[in-house]
């Protein structure tokens, strides 16, 4: 009997082998015809792009098929890197955005918006996106794991926030010790002082965060925070620059004005969403300390110059967005003089997912040229990905954002060029081919 269970335990272990090996069999994907852009300037070339599991393997004229490789005919086509939106919300969806999970839907429904939204920016070409505050830890986890699809995910989990600040979403008339809704599902959350910030950080990165988002002023769409409010002392903002630093990544703030920005910078902050409140001498400061502007172009002058059409907005949140349009404007115009180094984020919730490539053309407003704007949804967007580094970057194998030996295949060709007229990345069907890590999603060549 011994011998028998011997015998079928060494034949299952064989059949195991034999799967795992067969799991690791190397494919090919080889795209001939192809005008690439590898995100970094303004130059194209004609070239094929071989692709190696899901890794890029070659990029030259001429590439020898391999055994067994799929064969991809690009008609002269524009190929670039996938999309990357920096800054989306897929948790902060469904009715009243902001407020969704306080009391008349859950988790359940705001996850099912969730795989929705992430499907509706997938669709547009967004193959990654950096999720910057709600709980979307678990949804991160499972499209690494491959249980579900969609574009890659950063996610930042919930964001730091005070007591009144721009993540704190109970009721008004909440007790101090009360609970609500979304901070006991981890969507939103408020952290008080150091202790607090301490448990919350490491909390944030034992789920997975790949970095932390800090809410250093007053927001819009948030209720009981002006603008004009600054959320946090330095030495809180300290503590959580710290803990990040000691898991290797960064901290990047949502914040409007000087006050807020400077103090979160002379913390050790990296990054700032928004500052359109900012002073041209505070643009200045980022561009001569390296920091990372991410850039909501399409939410701050086109959609809050009529915020009154916004349903869910109360006249103060209406007041508040139309101060962040009076002032982005001017605050982008100092971007560009002083060349600050910028990705792009819709910021677009709710009904406004399908809409997220506006945030891409509304730049051309701004003087940008589309090989400049195209890169800060793709190249510029991955070193930033890559600011999560060794130890909480989800995708560690290469570089992404760029068409090069080693980065992830994550790719689109276009029929008609954006890097000719910004305008044609709108319509998903000119997106003829897209791969995210090595799998082809669609094919219309």
């Amino acid at each position: 009997m011994r011998k028998l269970y011997l015998t079928i335990s060494l034949l299952f272990m064989s059949v195991l082998l034999v799967v795992a090996q067969a799991k690791k069999e190397t494919t090919h994907i080889l795209i001939q015809n192809v005008k690439v852009w590898d995100g970094k300037g303004k130059e194209i070339v004609d070239a094929d792009v071989l692709i190696e599991n899901n890794l890029i393997k070659e990029v030259k004229k001429g590439i020898k098929k391999p055994k067994g490789a799929t064969v991809i005919d690009g008609k002269g086509y524009t190929l670039t890197p996938g999309l990357i939106d920096m800054h989306t919300h897929i948790m902060l969806n469904g009715p009243k955005a902001f407020y969704t999970g306080q009391g008349d839907y859950d988790m359940f429904a705001v996850g099912a918006w969730a795989y929705r939204d992430m499907n509706l920016l997938l669709d547009q070409g967004f193959t990654s996106i950096r999720d910057i505050a709600g709980n979307s830890l678990g949804i991160a986890k499972a499209k690494k794991n491959k249980l579900m699809q969609g574009p890659r995910i950063w996610s930042s989990g919930p964001a730091f926030s005070s007591t009144g600040g721009h993540g704190d979403a109970g009721l008004w008339n909440q007790m101090p010790d009360e609970d609500n809704q979304p901070n006991k599902t981890m969507n939103l959350a408020v952290a008080d002082g150091i202790p607090d910030i301490i448990k919350f950080a490491r909390w944030n990165f034992r789920h997975g965060a790949a970095y932390a988002k800090i809410m250093a002023s007053g927001g819009v769409a948030s209720e009981f925070d002006p603008l004009e409010i600054t959320e946090y002392t330095e030495e809180e903002m300290r503590e959580i620059v710290k803990i990040c630093e000691d898991n290797k990544t960064y901290a990047t703030i949502h914040a409007y004005h000087d006050d807020a920005i400077n103090r979160a910078l002379d913390a050790g902050v990296k990054c700032v969403e928004h500052g359109f409140l900012m002073s041209e001498k505070t643009v200045k400061r980022l561009a001569d300390e390296n920091i990372v502007l991410s850039l909501q172009g399409y939410v701050s002058t086109v959609q809050f110059a009529q915020a009154s059409q916004i349903p869910w907005f109360s006249p103060e949140q209406v007041r508040k967005a139309t101060q962040v349009n009076e002032g982005a404007k001017q605050m982008i115009e100092w971007v560009k003089k002083y060349n600050v180094f910028v990705v792009s984020g819709s910021d677009m919730f709710a009904e406004n997912t399908p809409n997220a490539k506006m945030n891409i053309t509304v730049e051309k407003n701004f003087g940008w040229e589309p090989w400049e704007i195209l890169q800060h949804n793709t190249y510029n967007a991955g070193k930033v990905l890559a600011m999560s580094g060794p130890a909480r970057n989800p995708y560690r194998e290469g570089p992404i954002g760029v068409i090069e030996v080693g980065a992830y295949a994550d790719i689109l060709i276009w029929e008609k060029s954006p890097l000719e007229d910004i305008e044609n990345v709108m319509p998903n069907d000119n997106i003829k081919l897209m791969v995210q890590d090595g799998d082809v999603l669609k094919n219309t060549l």
